[in-house]
């Protein structure tokens, strides 16, 4: 019987606590939604479209786009992080339906020189990155990385600029790419 009685003292003594186990519940309302708010919106389902979306008429021209590229490339040459050496840009590719074959192939050598540059450009921007990760602001990662992406973009826009004059050449000379220098 005592142990019975002790068990009972016990069992009363955590009853009537004040610990916050048995606290009265909190009567206020919630200050967000609830869980079960958020339970009963994903199991709803999802509004239909009215009516379909007109037609956009205000979509950009691939004029529109260059026009945005090369601003975006101008802007990557803004002055470099210390350390890190930015990529003269190649300059301009020649018109490949009137360009002679040393001009095509001063242009590769340009083009493929700036690839290698702005690689090498942005493999010094992860090293940056790395090494003062915890040392950066938002705003210093945010503008190495645009910096980064900046390059990127200006690879890829030079490099299918200088192909697409490629072609060009190659269409006018019957598919015969520029021979290499001996």
């Amino acid at each position: 019987m005592s142990v019975l009685s002790s068990r009972t003292l016990v069992a009363a003594a955590l009853l009537f606590s004040a610990g916050t186990a048995y606290a009265a519940p909190d009567k206020s309302e919630p200050v967000g939604p609830t869980m079960g708010d958020i339970v009963r919106q994903a199991s709803q389902p999802a509004p239909t479209a009215a009516a379909p979306l007109p037609a956009a008429t205000n979509l950009p021209t691939m004029g529109d786009i260059v026009k945005q590229t090369e601003a975006q490339a101008k802007a990557a040459q803004r002055a470099a992080p210390e350390g890190c050496t930015r990529p003269k840009l190649p300059g301009d590719v020649p018109d490949g339906t009137k360009a002679t074959e040393e001009e095509i192939r001063q242009a590769q050598l340009r083009v493929k020189a700036y690839v290698s540059e702005s690689e090498e450009f942005n493999r010094c921007l992860d090293k940056l990155v790395q090494a003062n990760y915890s040392r950066l602001s938002v705003h210093e990662y945010l503008s190495l990385t645009a910096q980064h992406d900046l390059t990127i973009s200006a690879m890829q826009l030079f490099a299918e600029r200088f192909n697409v004059q490629l072609r060009a050449f190659k269409a006018r000379n019957n598919g015969a790419a520029p021979a290499a220098k001996p």
